[in-house]
């Protein structure tokens, strides 16, 4: 892995420092080095060179140790989501043909399966002892050490692959870039199945830090924990679901010097928020994709003025470089929308299966997503949507994204999903659906007023809905499908707006 090297270092240096911490558990960097290289010598002889390690525990205290043993030298690792449906865990497995699978769950499979808690733990004791010095060897940087899986709402996920180089090359810069430090304890409350907690996990066994999450997200459990944060990883929607549990709870809470959130953009409302709550909290955001890894990075430090440009999600990332391109793939001048395409060392090997030639693409050194954005003079990167989103509206293009940010700015508005629909008349006719403590008390009128210094006519939604929920993915993103079956089948979850 790119860090088992660096957790031997922790065994020598610091053995007792806090390394994993679960609600009920917690592990020292000597024990989590003790118990991964027992996990690396149990698999060596599966495979020799290159096994393939399937984890299927969720957020439990035997995650760390799987990662960081399954990946030790050119081993790799396939982080399964242990909310799959048992179906789609038995496809991935089916493909995957992994040499061992660790779960907490039954699941189908042909692969030798330990069970957590169980069987796994039979295993690890009669390995117990092996020298983490030789177990956890650093790895080839160019062979492959994660194979993970684009989220979805259904049918089978995207499995693409990384080298180990491209996360070593992003952990490089981890310090400079996002500040975090040996001293620093750090809490990312969601699933470490998914990029944003797999990659914080990591990024603190790098440092040497103290990394603690929960068995799934708890705004309460939180709160309750805020006390010995210093970091916080999150997507926007934990930190308004936090907000509404700090509401009624005494703060500031000072000892919180850094926020990162990923996922989504964050809005203007939530920001100013989390900067009253966390007053001392310099807030990193990252914008990036799974195929891509780190793209651009925007800080807001804890003195910030405030920032009325609501689609600009910040600088590149150390050794990226981005070009903005038209559809004929040539370079558009600064300030001209087009497709954005990524250069440097973080880019991912591509697709293991799912390769619909579309969701990744590269042409040589590039590679991009499909996300459109365009720079601005100092380089910085403005997101305006995805080529496959955009609807033309009466002759006019538009990107939902840069409606769904106007949005999300107007008081008492905290998210926001636009779509198009057919429109005899226009061609396609845009749909919103907004959430939060103000969605109900407004109009449609009031959008279109209140959204003129952020939106030219064209670009205000049609029809607008206030959601009675909010759903969520379980890496806490908006579940955009199924608003849009809502929309579809006029779900009664969504009450539209009066005129």
């Amino acid at each position: 892995m790119p860090v088992a090297e660096r957790v031997v270092r922790w065994w020598r240096e610091r053995p007792d420092a806090t390394a994993f911490r679960l609600p009920g558990h917690r592990i020292g960097y000597g024990e989590l080095a003790e118990r991964a290289a027992a996990v690396a010598a149990g698999l060596r002889p599966r495979r020799p060179g290159r096994p393939l390690l399937a984890i299927d525990v969720g957020n439990s205290p035997a995650f760390a140790e799987l990662v960081v043993g399954g990946t030790a030298g050119d081993g790799a690792c396939a982080v399964l989501d242990p909310a799959w449906p048992p179906a789609r865990t038995a496809e991935v497995l089916r493909r995957l043909r992994p040499d061992l699978v660790v779960t907490s769950r039954p699941v189908e499979t042909d692969a030798p399966v330990l069970v957590v808690g169980d069987s796994y733990e039979d295993w690890l004791d009669g390995l117990r002892g092996v020298d983490p010095a030789r177990e956890l060897a650093p790895g080839d940087p160019g062979s492959t050490f994660l194979i993970g899986f684009t989220s979805g709402t259904s049918g089978l996920p995207k499995a693409f692959s990384r080298a180990r180089g491209t996360w070593r090359a992003s952990l490089a810069h981890a310090r400079d870039v996002f500040g975090v430090g040996p001293d620093d304890h750090i809490l990312a409350p969601g699933p470490l199945s998914h990029g944003l907690g797999l990659y914080a996990l990591v990024e603190a066994l790098h440092e040497g830090a103290a990394f603690a999450t929960l068995p799934r997200f708890d705004a309460g459990a939180v709160r309750a924990g805020l006390g010995s944060v210093t970091r916080l990883v999150v997507v926007p929607t934990m930190l308004r679901g936090l907000h509404r549990e700090l509401a009624a709870a005494p703060g500031p809470y000072p000892g919180v010097t850094a926020i990162v959130s990923s996922g989504a953009k964050l809005d203007p409302a939530t920001l100013a928020r989390a900067r009253a709550f966390f007053p001392h909290a310099h807030v990193h955001e990252y914008y990036g994709a799974s195929e891509l890894s780190f793209v651009t990075v925007r800080h807001t430090p804890p003195d910030a003025g405030a920032d009325g440009d609501p689609d600009a999600v910040g600088l590149p990332f150390p050794g990226v470089e981005l070009e903005v391109r038209d559809p004929e793939g040539r370079a558009v001048p600064t300030g001209t929308p087009g497709e954005v395409h990524v250069r440097g060392p973080l880019v991912s090997s591509g697709y293991v299966w799912g390769d619909d030639g579309q969701a990744f693409r590269t042409d040589g050194e590039w590679a991009t997503v499909g996300d459109h954005g365009w720079l601005d003079d100092a380089g910085g990167l403005h997101l305006v949507g995805r080529a496959g989103s955009m609807v033309i509206t009466g002759g006019h293009n538009v990107y939902p994204g840069e409606v769904e940010e106007a949005l999300r700015r107007l008081d008492g508005v905290e998210d926001a999903v636009v779509v198009g629909r057919p429109d005899e008349y226009l061609g396609s006719v845009l749909v919103a659906v907004v959430t939060g403590p103000g969605a109900f008390d407004l109009t449609q009128a009031e959008v279109l007023r209140r959204s003129a210094d952020h939106l030219p006519r064209h670009k205000v939604p049609r029809r607008v809905y206030a959601a009675r929920e909010w759903p969520l993915t379980r890496s806490g993103k908006t579940a955009r499908a199924r608003i849009e079956e809502w929309i579809d089948h006029g779900d009664s979850r969504l009450v539209q707006l009066p005129a």
